[in-house]
């Protein structure tokens, strides 16, 4: 079980959670248990020819990413899908998750 923290800024405040995440599959494609904000996500990542894509089949989410640690560009194209905290919340997991993958 890996633990890691998540902050959002708006304004002057600035809000902090812990998420918990366990990786499943730790070959292509990658299948990551993620917990945050009491809600569960179900991540199957890897590569395809033309980049990085991201499935949550438990939210009915499917998209292209950057480099799994560019936290920034992955949160702003999950933010069209879900919550903006819960696109945090993914996009620091697979940031996080990035130095355990081979």
């Amino acid at each position: 079980m890996i633990e890691y923290e998540c902050r959002q800024t708006v304004g002057k405040r600035t809000t902090r959670w812990c998420c918990t995440m366990e990786l499943k599959r730790m070959q292509p494609p990658y299948e990551l248990e993620l917990s945050a904000r009491g809600h569960r996500f179900h991540l199957l990542f890897g590569k395809h020819t033309y980049g990085n894509f991201l499935c949550i089949p438990n939210w009915d989410i499917g998209c292209e990413l950057a480099d799994y640690s560019d936290i920034f560009w992955n949160t702003e194209r999950l933010s069209r899908h879900m919550k903006k905290t819960d696109a945090i919340s993914v996009a620091q997991a697979l940031a996080v998750i990035r130095e355990y993958l081979n």
